[in-house]
């Protein structure tokens, strides 16, 4: 899937808003398989990146990000809510445990739910 410029423009935003997670994407783009302008696998990073942050309990970093991702899903064009949707919300969670999963449920915006939903259905409580 190319990257179109409002794609590009939100990864910047992400990178100014979440400089370190930024870094960390790039850095893991950089030093494995994958081209560092692959804007789709760099999105996956930073949704490990949030994921990470819910393996650590650590609430403000993971309320940060899902709304701030959550404002992009809302203004965004049809191909941001694409690679939200697919590179993005379907990997959210994907290794945590049934007690973390529980735990981050209620922190995610409804928007990002939805897409969730409609890949995974509802996390088992």
């Amino acid at each position: 899937m190319a990257a179109s410029n409002s794609v590009l423009e939100m990864r910047q935003a992400i990178a100014g808003r979440f400089p370190d997670e930024a870094r960390r994407a790039d850095t893991r783009l950089v030093d494995g398989y994958f081209d560092p302008d692959a804007h789709a696998t760099w999105l996956e990073e930073f949704s490990q990146a949030t994921t990470d942050a819910m393996k650590k309990r650590d609430e403000k970093a993971v309320k940060d990000q899902l709304s701030f991702m959550s404002e992009q899903l809302v203004h965004g064009d049809a191909v941001v809510r694409q690679h939200i949707d697919v590179f993005y919300v379907e990997s959210l969670m994907w290794d945590l445990d049934e007690t973390l999963k529980s735990w981050a449920w209620g922190l995610i915006p409804s928007n990002l739910k939805e897409l969730y939903v409609a890949m995974w259905g509802e996390p088992k409580s």
